[in-house]
């Protein structure tokens, strides 16, 4: 949804905790594969749920992703059967008169369009990284209520232990995957090209589980004009670059810090301001200055600050200013900035602008960009 495109998560877990009791149906004893009427419903909850993720992409959806147990070639091969046979409508077009999957629809145009599957399958050998996976999600899954954490890690240990018993890693003739080995310690893709190869893979390469504080610090309005010199800077800078540095030093932890900024002379400013006093605190701080970080380039409308706020607040996502950017082309330019922070297992401070803080906020919270672009009373653009 970030960048644009519209993406929808469907979980099979999700689905069975909404309908069924979670007593019969979230214990161990409900993934045993050997129990031929629980693998029967296992199974119908699955592509129930996968029937949902077919129908959203005949509203309009683009990117949907199926988050199910899909652990062997049984499962994986009726998912790719009905992916094949099934042939959505978009919504705003009658779809013709025979039933079956999608009729009923709509379709733009009134074509019908195919869905094509890439697998992720990730394997982990990892014993620390297991352990803090099975603790996050005894902690968070409505499936273990009621469970001490160390019933819950046992009831999740039998229940990993009926997927192992039919676990068949995915193969190269089941079509398009990626492997994920370790948390992206090792990566390995088959068949998978274009947006893939450019977008996803690099994004999945930057994953872990290390947890850390990300901040984003916005210059205030009328601060990218100003400059200081390594000697000192003007007053309203140095008030704020001192403010942030004071902030960073009582807030950030005592590991060693990654700084990104801008490019501008204001932000480049302030992180040298922060990492210099990060550093007579005896704490580490990388500066790297990056341009993706730079604010939202107005063009021809640069300068017209009094229409600024309402320009932005009824802009579009992929609306450009005269000569200047979109929102799809700030995002666009940001994910660089998003692989460093994803990638990134230090504390991460951002100091940048208002435009591309709001849009990387956007990022962290799941929300619309071009929502975050609003005036300051929108959910997302306070700070």
């Amino acid at each position: 949804n970030w960048t644009g495109y519209q993406t929808e998560i469907f979980n099979a877990g999700q689905n069975r905790r909404a309908n069924h009791s979670p007593t019969n149906h979230s214990r161990a004893g409900f993934f045993d594969p050997s129990d031929a009427e629980r693998k029967a419903k296992r199974e119908s909850i699955a592509m129930s749920t996968f029937e949902e993720l077919l129908e959203w992409l005949a509203g309009g959806g683009e990117i949907g992703i199926f988050d199910a147990t899909n652990s062997n070639p049984q499962r994986r091969a009726l998912l790719v059967s009905r992916a094949a046979e099934w042939k959505g409508w978009r919504s705003g077009d009658a779809s013709p008169a025979a039933g079956g999957a999608g009729a009923g629809v709509a379709g733009g145009g009134g074509a019908r369009f195919g869905v094509s599957i890439v697998f992720i399958e990730s394997i982990c050998t990892d014993k620390s990284i297991l352990e803090a996976n099975m603790l996050s999600k005894v902690r968070a899954s409505p499936d273990f209520a009621g469970l001490s954490e160390e019933e819950a890690l046992s009831d999740l240990r039998q229940r990993v232990s009926h997927y192992e018993a039919s676990y068949v890693p995915v193969a190269d003739e089941e079509g398009a995957y990626i492997k994920l080995f370790d948390l992206s310690s090792k990566v390995t893709a088959h068949q998978v090209f274009g947006r893939m190869t450019q977008r996803v893979l690099p994004y999945m390469m930057s994953l872990h589980i290390s947890l850390r504080p990300i901040f984003l610090a916005a210059l205030p309005p009328g601060y990218g004009d100003l400059s200081c010199e390594e000697g000192g800077c003007s007053s309203p800078n140095q008030s704020f670059a001192l403010q942030l540095a004071g902030w960073v030093g009582r807030h950030a932890p005592s590991s060693p810090l990654r700084l990104l900024s801008s490019t501008q002379a204001s932000a480049v400013d302030a992180a040298r301001v922060v990492a210099r006093d990060m550093r007579r605190r005896g704490v580490g701080c990388s500066v790297t200055n990056v341009s993706c970080l730079n604010p939202l380039d107005r063009g021809s409308e640069a300068g017209e600050d009094q229409w600024a706020t309402q320009r932005l607040a009824s802009m579009g996502f992929s609306q450009r200013y005269p000569g200047g950017e979109s929102f799809a082309d700030l995002v666009r330019r940001l994910e660089a900035c998003v692989l460093e922070v994803e990638a990134s297992t230090e504390p991460v401070l951002i100091v940048a602008h208002a435009t591309p803080c709001r849009a990387l906020r956007a990022y962290f919270l799941g929300l619309p960009v071009a929502e975050c672009m609003c005036p300051a009373s929108s959910r997302a653009a306070e700070a």
